[in-house]
């Protein structure tokens, strides 16, 4: 009797130990970013908050320097539910409802970040989330406080101080048509490149300068190869943390608020992990690649763009709703 008893309490404790494993659910995350940047600590942030948080239910593996594909990848990951969760700039998803997104990354229409948070919690722009959902995307930063940046840079191996010095500069783009053309209208020579594969770029010649958020620059060791530092300020930005909606659909409801106040508190430590970095970054760069600050009037940028804002309008690339917000801020 006494070995019977053993017996099914082993089973039991085998069954029990079977429940907790099926239980337990592994999301996948991809970004960009590398190894000891901004993005990979609010991205620890969040994990430790999401794995404490559901008492280990829920785990998040955190995939750095695109390892589960480059943004297109990821979008399209998300929609089929083939990835759980992916953290990057909130303008990557313009290719799937373009007229709302591509506003934020046009240069000089956005002022600055307080304008970009009211453009984000306006009726229009709750349009484009409606419409992400619709095709599979949910957003987790609900309340889009991570700033990257905190302000956008050029970073060029050849001086820029005004904006005739743009003429014929090779600068690396991300996959966004609106963006492109945008830099084509200030009279640059827009190159598409992976993020991943710029500074290899920069060094053979295949560009001479990128665009960014300051905070990434010394990360990504730009100033070794291209050591102008040119402040545009083109455009504020915001770092969201999005989910499949399948993925989303398998998770019971406190699950769900986890995930969206973690995603919220990774904003936030993002936001002061980058400004802290900001100062020390500079300083590393002049030290190191004897890295050249260059402070410009953007008055002569702004100007040249406002033409184009109009332009989008009549090619129904920006709608006249979306432009009037925009302004009204």
């Amino acid at each position: 009797m006494k070995r019977w008893g053993a017996i099914v309490l082993t089973g039991a404790l085998l069954l029990a130990a079977a429940g907790q494993a099926a239980a337990q659910l592994t999301l996948k995350l991809n970004e960009s970013l590398g190894p000891g940047s901004v993005e990979e600590v609010a991205l620890k942030h969040f994990k430790k908050v999401v794995e404490e948080g559901s008492k280990g239910q829920l785990q998040i593996a955190i995939h750095l320097q695109d390892a589960l594909g480059k943004p297109d990848a990821a979008l399209e990951g998300l929609m089929t539910g083939t990835l759980d969760l992916y953290s990057g700039a909130l303008e990557y998803y313009a290719q799937i409802v373009p007229e709302e997104l591509n506003a934020i990354s046009i240069p000089y229409l956005l002022k600055d970040n307080a304008a970009l948070r009211k453009y984000l919690a306006s009726p229009t722009f709750r349009k484009a989330e409606q419409r992400l959902l619709e095709r599979g995307i949910r957003v987790l930063s609900t309340e889009y406080n991570a700033e990257r940046g905190p302000y956008r840079v050029l970073v060029s191996s050849k001086p820029v101080h005004n904006v005739d010095d743009l003429k014929g500069l090779k600068i690396r783009m991300f996959p966004n048509d609106v963006y492109i053309r945008s830099w084509k209208n200030l009279g640059a020579t827009p190159v598409q490149l992976a993020w991943t594969e710029t500074y290899l770029g920069i060094r053979q010649g295949v560009v001479n300068a990128v665009t960014a958020p300051i905070a990434l620059v010394n990360p990504m060791k730009f100033t070794e190869v291209a050591p102008y530092i040119i402040e545009i300020k083109e455009y504020p930005q915001t770092w969201p943390i999005m989910i499949s909606e399948k993925t989303w659909k398998k998770l019971t409801p406190d699950q769900q608020q986890l995930l969206v106040r973690a995603a919220n508190e990774a904003g936030k430590v993002y936001t002061q992990t980058t400004n802290e970095r900001i100062a020390g970054d500079l300083a590393a760069m002049v030290a190191n690649n004897k890295a050249q600050i260059i402070k410009v009037d953007t008055t002569s940028f702004r100007k040249k763009m406002e033409p184009f804002y109009d332009e989008l309008v009549k090619e129904k690339l920006l709608s006249p709703e979306i432009l009037a917000t925009v302004k009204g801020l």
